[in-house]
């Protein structure tokens, strides 16, 4: 007759070999330590049942919450909305190295390295680009940081107005 054995947990306990022992100076020159690791030492412990379980358990699925659907025309908070109704753009110059017009973006605005690099690309080969749509306060401050280290920049009515 054959046993069906579980295991319901081990640990294992390694010794303290280590790659990174401290050498100390009266060390050197000698065979302090061993050319190859040793071996690694470990104890397993095990919880082993003979007969297997006759009940299983089953799992429930977890409950999950539906998010509601919120109008934005109605929203009165209008500074939580990532766009705005004002654009953020930048000037190519002659003045600021690219790599300086990228890192600012990413320190002022907030661009990822990659996006700051694609706009300052942009404003390199067309002489102007966009960096995003802001909110009014939002842009203005932007505009004043980036134009405090230096960046030519303005920030326009996204309506034409």
């Amino acid at each position: 007759m054959v046993r069906s054995v579980k295991i319901l947990g081990a640990a294992v306990m390694m010794g303290a070999a280590t790659a990174f022992a401290p050498v100390t100076p009266s060390s050197f020159g000698t065979n302090s330590r061993p050319l190859s690791p040793a071996p690694l030492k470990s104890a397993v412990s095990a919880i082993v049942l003979d007969e297997p379980s006759s009940s299983s358990i089953i799992l429930d699925r977890p409950t999950t919450i539906e998010r509601q659907s919120q109008d934005k025309s109605k929203s009165t908070d209008r500074d939580m909305h990532p766009n705005g109704d004002w654009i953020l753009r930048i000037y190519n110059d002659n003045i600021n190295t690219r790599e300086y017009v990228a890192v600012c973006l990413v320190q002022v605005v907030g661009l990822c390295e990659s996006r700051a690099y694609f706009t300052m690309q942009d404003a390199h080969h067309n002489g102007i680009a966009k960096v995003g749509e802001y909110n009014q306060e939002v842009a203005e401050c932007y505009e004043e940081q980036l134009n405090d280290r230096g960046i030519m920049c303005d920030v326009v009515n996204a309506s034409g107005e």
